[in-house]
């Protein structure tokens, strides 16, 4: 399987892992101690229902937890929601992340593209509403991240809404994914849960990893009130894909509010420095982000010339929709900004 995605530490060498937009405080201290406790529970199956992590999360984002299911990851969510509906025709941005189309691939259907310009710094137009109009008919699901990944452009709410009633009335999924959403001071203006209990074609993805920094445990889960999907994807997904240590890590999350507001707070200065220190260095044009990571282009060789440094950078050649010499860069800490920053100093001077 060719691996398309950054973070893949274990085949380049690097002390500073900037590839890979994960939270850089790591996961909460509760949900370590809580994982810790999994563990020493790991001798029994895990609840194959997930009942006290949907009950966390329900009570976390005020919906049922009838409307919550969980699994490996979102990655993995991806698929089994292709698998479960077996859309023949979707529909999604360029670029994007691409496991959208290979779970649509996966379960025999064609990924379509709208095709975002960097002459409009990557933003979604009304183009794009206007497309969708024209294929929607024909079309049986809708991806859209937001904020996207990798340019870090948001969505906003009244487009949001206009594209799920264009899907609603023709009976088309509109899958948006929240992953990096919650990076976000002011999410809840953007998000879409507040809609599921609403619109049953809308299907809302979120995932632990990013926001709460555990991509080794894999955490994810999807809100939707549409009861026969989800029935459909608990037939279709593997028994106990959850672990254990992975929900009682997600529980403890959910509780540390002051965690996702130290968070937040450092990756609004964060990025503001790396705009001002480091993007004049490297890149030739930058795109103005929402999420903890920035898309720049700079030059074709920039990566392997990081990578000598000791720093491992996110080549995004292979998103469709870009080309050489796109790179994401993720806001790290303080003290990883200022190295970065210090090492391509060096290194230019």
């Amino acid at each position: 399987m060719e691996y398309l995605h950054g973070g893949d530490i274990y085949r380049n060498q690097a002390e500073y892992d900037f590839s890979a937009n994960i939270n850089p405080f790591g996961m909460p201290l509760a949900s370590i101690q809580a994982a810790h406790e999994g563990v020493v529970l790991a001798g029994r199956y895990p609840d194959y229902s997930c009942q006290s992590l949907r009950e966390a999360i329900g009570q976390y984002h005020g919906v049922d937890k009838s409307y919550i299911f969980c699994g490996n990851g979102v990655a993995e969510l991806i698929f089994t929601l292709c698998y479960s509906l077996e859309p023949k025709r979707a529909f999604s941005v360029a670029p994007t992340f691409q496991e959208y189309e290979r779970a649509v691939n996966a379960a025999g259907g064609v990924m379509e593209y709208h095709y975002l310009s960097k002459d409009n710094e990557f933003d979604l137009q009304q183009d794009f509403v206007t497309e969708l109009f024209d294929k929607v008919g024909d079309l049986d699901m809708v991806f859209l991240c937001n904020p996207n990944n990798p340019t870090g452009r948001i969505i906003k709410k009244d487009m949001l809404l206009k594209i799920l009633e264009t899907c609603q009335d023709r009976d088309v999924y509109l899958c948006v994914d929240e992953s990096f959403l919650p990076f976000l001071e002011d999410e809840e203006n953007y998000s879409m849960v507040d809609y599921v209990g609403s619109y049953d074609r809308l299907i809302v993805l979120r995932s632990f990893t990013k926001i709460y920094g555990m991509p080794g445990l894999r955490l994810g889960y999807v809100l939707t009130s549409d009861k026969a999907l989800l029935k459909t994807m608990g037939e279709k997904c593997q028994p106990w894909s959850v672990s254990t240590v992975a929900q009682m890590a997600g529980v403890a999350a959910l509780k540390d509010e002051a965690f996702l507001e130290k968070t937040r707070q450092l990756i609004v200065g964060e990025r503001e420095y790396i705009k001002a220190e480091l993007m004049p260095l490297i890149a030739h044009k930058y795109f103005e982000s929402y999420g903890n990571y920035m898309l720049f282009k700079g030059d074709v060789d920039l990566k392997e010339r990081l990578l000598q440094e000791g720093v491992l950078i996110r080549d995004c050649s292979n998103f469709l929709g870009l080309k050489e010499g796109y790179y994401r860069i993720a806001v790290r800490s303080t003290s990883e900004n200022k190295e970065l920053v210090r090492r391509v100093t060096k290194w230019q001077g």
